[in-house]
């Protein structure tokens, strides 16, 4: 099967449920959510279906795209296999979030604060997966300057960083069982502290070599 067809399904499904449902949308759709669950913004239903779809398949070029002008895209062919899935994953994560937008609209009782941080948990779980297994690009990855100078330093910088998303996976996926009190504090802690010890720790591996 073309490895496109998955995405595009995954697009037109939304786009169609969208349309669907259009006239029983009300006038003003919610567009963000604060991490207690409040709306913090609304728009039209028109710029609410054009907005959510348009980014999305504005996602699906950047994702399909950009290997083809990676300075580094001969290196997308040893890892296809994780790339596709990753592609998959991140298509499949704003599908849901389309849908879960979509029918929090139309009045069901969905809990915004709880699907998103535990779909991007597992998002990130997914990628801790897989993360040992990219190799050099200037695309997907933890590319910090000491990552894309030395290969070396990208390998190991990438089975640590695995092992860190998989565990800040982990901890946004148990936030919505939280107190809303340490809901943000919890969050924001993990992800400074999660993207601080991979560029720190390449750095530290960078000097050493050298």
């Amino acid at each position: 099967m073309n490895k496109r067809i998955i995405p595009l399904i995954m697009i037109i499904f939304s786009i169609s449920l969208w349309l669907i449902f259009y006239r029983q949308l009300p006038e003003q759709v919610p567009m963000q959510w604060g991490a207690d669950g409040s709306v913090n913004w609304t728009a039209s239903k028109f710029v609410a279906l054009l907005v959510n779809n348009g980014m999305y398949i504005l996602l699906y070029l950047l994702l399909m795209f950009s290997p083809k002008i990676d300075p580094k895209k001969n290196n997308y062919k040893q890892f296809s296999r994780s790339y596709e899935i990753m592609v998959y994953a991140i298509l499949g994560l704003f599908l849901i979030i389309n849908v879960v937008v979509l029918f929090k609209s139309l009045g069901y009782p969905l809990e915004i604060n709880f699907f998103i941080p535990f779909l991007i948990g597992l998002l990130l779980m997914i990628f801790g997966n897989y993360m040992q297994t990219i190799k050099p690009n200037w695309f997907i990855g933890i590319r910090t300057p000491w990552t894309l100078d030395n290969e070396t330093v990208w390998r190991k910088t990438h089975r640590l960083g695995g092992k860190i998303f998989i565990i800040l996976g982990l901890i946004l996926m148990i936030t919505p069982f939280l107190s809303d009190q340490y809901v943000l504090p919890v969050t924001l802690i993990s992800v400074i502290v999660g993207s601080l010890i991979p560029t720190i720790y390449s750095f530290y591996l960078y000097r050493k070599l050298k």
